[in-house]
Formats: structure tokens, C-alpha cells, sequence
């Protein structure tokens, strides 16, 4: 059911609103890196829930996992946790074989990132990465 709150259309399974019963309405700090004052207008539009504890979805999940888990489910990106810090958390000392770790050799390209992706557009692109692969694939061998 849709309603309409300090102006916005506001459902329960909005997919922000869905996030925010689980980590939380943001804080101020949270939306700190926010400059557009309409977003801040309709995020003001949201109930205030609590972030819920990890463990009550992830009973099985130990310390170190839960811990990350959290570093990665932060609202502001500011505030998420850096890949390397991430390859450094403890959850990953069992796994990770840093002599096994490559560096790209080359910029990585996101230009798609700036266009509008329809459904067309992207199986376009996941065909060129596809095919893309095949071929380094078929030269390797």
C-alpha cells in the first residue's frame, strides 16, 4: 500500500524502506555526504527503525564474518569499509594468499556507469564481456 509522506509516495516495500528496517534509518552523519536537498527532503520522509542485529538473520555466523558484514552495510560509502581494509579483516586470514593477488595492468573502464542501462543495453554489454573473455580464453589455451 502506498501513502504519501511529507510529500513523497512512501510503501513499507520500497526497496530503501526495506533496507532501513534492517540497517536503520541514516543518521545525520549518515547522509552527511548527501548535497541534493530534495534526497534529504525524501529521506526525512521514512519512518525511524533501528538497525537490527545481524545475528538474528545469520544465527550461524561467527564474530569476524558478521563483524565484515557490517563494515560493507554502512549507508554513507564514506563511511564502508576500503577493499584493502577489507582484504585485511580477520575473516579473511584463513582464505586470502596474497601472492596469489594481481593487479590490474590497466584502468578499469565503468563508462557504462554514465549511460541509462535498459534491459536491452545490458545484455548488449554482458555479451561484449562475454565474448570478451571467450577470446583471452581461446588465446590462452
Amino acid at each position: 500500500m502506498t501513502e504519501k509522506r511529507k510529500g513523497f509516495p512512501f510503501s513499507s516495500t520500497d526497496q530503501l524502506s526495506i533496507i532501513f528496517q534492517k540497517l536503520g534509518t541514516p543518521s545525520e552523519e549518515d547522509r552527511s555526504f548527501i548535497t541534493d536537498q530534495k534526497a534529504i527532503e525524501y529521506l526525512d520522509a521514512f519512518p525511524e527503525y533501528s538497525r537490527v542485529d545481524l545475528r538474528e538473520f545469520y544465527k550461524g555466523g561467527g564474530d569476524d564474518a558478521l563483524d565484515l558484514l557490517g563494515c560493507f552495510l554502512q549507508f554513507n560509502p564514506y563511511f564502508r569499509i576500503k577493499i584493502n581494509e577489507a582484504l585485511e579483516h580477520p575473516f579473511l586470514a584463513d582464505v586470502r594468499k596474497p601472492e596469489m593477488e594481481k593487479f590490474a595492468e590497466e584502468t578499469i573502464d565503468f563508462e557504462f556507469e554514465k549511460e541509462m542501462l535498459d534491459r536491452d543495453r545490458l545484455r548488449e554489454l554482458f555479451v561484449e564481456e562475454i565474448l570478451y573473455f571467450k577470446k583471452i580464453r581461446e588465446e590462452s589455451s
